[in-house]
């Protein structure tokens, strides 16, 4: 049997939310609501209302904003720890784009009223996620840029270059959290362009690839794509 969800210690380890008293962050977690999300469920739509902000627990959620034909152009993807939804909750607007779960997913859902009171009795918190709102305009930026002024090569490497990374003896390691046709999607790119980038870093000898896992034998030098 797996261990409780502390839903306290989840909110403690987000930033937004490390410097609240222990009394209020408690009072915040009990009346936050678990939200169980099955693979590829829609955790809402475009064109419904955002009334709170949801944390990731677990697993993965892409926003992307639907078409009429059927396609869609993906957003952002949120992994564990992340928290998406809240730039509409505080215009009071419905939302633009639809949030998925990628695999089996565990939120977080906090009413915006609960999240207004806090705000109240500590406004530093309204500062905290300034900073979440304002980090997240800067990335939507540069992803902006990247689609229209960056080449397919340049947008692959920023992409691959922002991403966490471990060191292993032999470079630095990251991974695919979703798919390659996703990937390609948030970088404006298709999926056979995708491809083909990745085989030419790697036959330049920049990157291995293995499955999900994308080794980057020097960064540096993966770096100076960005000038080409």
């Amino acid at each position: 049997m797996g261990r409780k969800l502390d839903i306290g210690e989840l909110l403690r380890q987000q930033p937004v939310f490390r410097e609240m008293s222990d009394e209020l962050l408690q009072r915040l977690a009990a009346v936050a609501i678990q939200v169980r999300a099955a693979k590829h469920q829609l955790v809402f739509r475009r064109g419904e209302q955002a009334t709170g902000i949801y944390i990731v627990a677990t697993g993965h959620v892409k926003l992307a904003i639907p078409s009429p034909q059927g396609q869609e152009k993906v957003i952002e993807f949120f992994r564990p720890g992340q928290i998406f939804g809240d730039a509409v909750m505080f215009l009071d607007r419905p939302y633009l784009v639809d949030a998925e779960a990628l695999e089996d997913s565990l939120l977080i859902w906090i009413d915006k009223h609960h999240l207004y009171e806090a705000i109240d009795h500590e406004p530093a918190l309204a500062r905290h996620l300034l900073v979440s709102l304002s980090q997240r305009l800067h990335f939507l930026m540069q992803d902006i840029e990247s689609v229209n002024l960056q080449t397919s090569t340049q947008r692959v490497v920023s992409w691959l270059l922002r991403q966490p990374r471990r060191a292993t003896d032999a470079g630095t390691q990251t991974s695919f959290a979703v798919s390659k046709n996703l990937i390609a999607s948030k970088l404006g790119l298709t999926p056979e362009t995708l491809s083909r980038v990745l085989h030419q870093l790697r036959i330049a000898g920049l990157i291995q690839v293995e499955g999900r896992d994308i080794l980057i034998h020097d960064a540096d030098a993966l770096e100076q794509c960005m000038a080409g």
